[in-house]
Formats: C-alpha cells, structure tokens, sequence
C-alpha cells in the first residue's frame, strides 16, 4: 500500500460548487441555442423528475401541467457533452519525492476533486497519465462507476509503482512526448486540467507545440508543491540528495539545498506569469491545503469569466 488505501481517496472527495468554469462557449444545437459559461446537463431530455437543488440547475426547472403543486419538477436529460474533461497527470517518478506519500495523495485528491464535479454535472471525463512515454489513456465516459474505475486505475499504478517496495524502475518526464500525443489525438478542443511539478517546462513553454495546445484546449495548470522535502535542508553540513528522476547519489551542502529550493520557487512564479500571459490559469497545492486551493481557485475562476467573459 501507498501510505493510505484506496477508500481514503474516495472518502475525502469534494467537488467544485457550481460545475466547473470554462471560457469556451458550447456551439452545439441542443433544443435551441445553448451557450452556458459553464459545463451543465446536457439538453436530450428523455424525462421529468423532482428537482434536486444539489445538483439540478435552475434553468432545468419547468412547470408541469396537472403535476403536483408541492412538488419542482426538473427536466431530466442525457447526451454527452461537447465539452469534456481530460486530465493530463505527471506519473513520473518525481511523485516519490518527500515524506508520506503526500505528492501521491494529492494528485488522487486532485483528480478526484475536479472529476467528481465533472461527473455531478453528467460531463465525461478522461485521464491521459504520462512519464516520458503514455502509459495511460483513459478516454472520457460519463457516470460515477466509470470515473470510479479512473480514479481506481491511477491508485493501481502508483501502487505497482510504490518506492516503497524495492521494485520499482525510475520513472522519467517527458513534456513534448505528451503534448505530442493530445495534438494527434484530441480531436475537439475539451477542458484539460494539467497535474504536475512542473519541473523543466520552461523549455516546452514557448514551443510551437505548447502554443497550438494552448490555443485550441482549455488549460488548467496544477502545481504539486511538497515543501517538506526541503526541510532536511535546514542547519549546516552536507546531506546526501537522490534525483528523483534518474537514481544518482550527492552529496551536497545544506546551504546549498536551500538555495535550490529558492531557484526552484522562483522558476515557479516565472512559469506561472508567462502562461497567464497565455491565457492559462494555474494554482499550486500544498498538502492539507490542497482541496481548500483549489475550491478556492475555481470560485475566482467563475467570478472572472463571469465578469470578464475570459
């Protein structure tokens, strides 16, 4: 096991108020002209139900001759929507880093987070997980079993993948490679919510390919941050430090180590200027902070597009 059982993930899910926020209109024709701001139930309806204000819209009420007067009927619909969720998850090895498994469970947490509310408002969701090859391509399906069994496939693997137990390969990133593959494969633009440290993008950032994606899918960047793998840096000495990423051993001064932690926050807040510039948003997530970011972030999200229209 890693650190924590599949049931704890499960346990823990929230889900983004209101659906999750997108500045892309849907263009399709679904009874009439539908251009919500938001992902919402799609518009085939099949039935009438009792309206649930957990998760029904308001604009699905609708009046129902000779129907009980205590009683809001809602319409009941179904139809995947133009619009769909896919996550594109960092499962290299840089997932290991720092104590209790904490970058792992985030990540869970983070899917599970902003797949639930895709799920709640009937929106498919898939999930692409990525090394430096593919290694996972979960395409998008709508209902709370098939995201289940997403979230479950992604546990499996970290498991599989556990340090833990002595068996498992270094695990490299590689951020074209990925990109590479949505430009070939995602075929209609969709919402894509990008999980990772994000370590050594600032060479894909400018790219030709990165600007394509850009431009046509909605992008979401969320930072894993794992502040406690510096604190062993704290105080004087030297202190051996193992690269994630390829197995090497050095020694190095903890003096040192604090300073690359400075660079690397600073590259951080470099990264995230310039992809704003691009018109991608991003947050980045501490452990026991990470579910309140990120409530946080789509609340202001929805406050800006609704203002702002972008």
């Amino acid at each position: 096991m890693i650190g924590f059982g599949f049931n704890d993930i499960l346990s823990a899910l929230q889900h983004v108020k209101g659906g999750i926020p997108t500045q892309r209109l849907t263009s399709r024709i679904k009874l009439g002209e539908h251009r919500s701001r938001f992902f919402g139930p799609s518009y085939n309806l099949y039935d009438i139900k009792e309206f649930d204000p957990e998760s029904d819209p308001l604009n699905m009420i609708v009046e129902v001759p000779g129907g009980d007067e205590d009683i809001i009927y809602a319409r009941k619909c179904i139809e995947d929507h133009e619009n769909k969720i896919n996550f594109l998850v960092d499962l290299s090895s840089s997932l290991d880093a720092g104590l209790h498994s904490n970058k792992r469970r985030m990540l869970l947490e983070a899917i599970g987070f902003v797949g639930a509310t895709g799920i709640r408002y009937q929106d498919p969701v898939g999930l692409i997980g990525f090394t430096d090859k593919v290694v996972l391509n979960l395409k998008p399906r709508s209902g709370k079993m098939n995201f289940y069994h997403l979230l479950k496939t992604v546990y499996d693997f970290l498991e599989r993948s556990n340090p833990d137990n002595g068996k498992s390969a270094i695990r490299k990133t590689d951020f074209f490679a990925t990109l590479d593959f949505v430009k070939r494969y995602f075929d209609k633009p969709c919402f894509i919510p990008v999980i990772s440290d994000f370590v050594g993008f600032d060479k894909v950032l400018n790219s030709s390919l990165f600007r394509h994606i850009a431009s046509r899918h909605e992008l979401v960047f969320i930072f894993l941050d794992n502040p406690e793998s510096y604190k062993a840096g704290e105080g004087l000495g030297y202190i051996k430090v193992k690269d994630i990423e390829t197995g090497k051993i050095a020694s190095i001064s903890r003096r040192k180590l604090s300073k690359i932690e400075q660079k690397i926050r600073s590259d951080r807040r470099e990264l995230r200027r310039e992809l704003r510039k691009m018109g991608v948003y991003s947050v980045v997530l501490e452990y026991d902070k990470h579910l309140k970011r990120l409530q946080k972030f789509f609340t202001a999200r929805r406050k800006h597009i609704s203002t702002t229209g972008r």
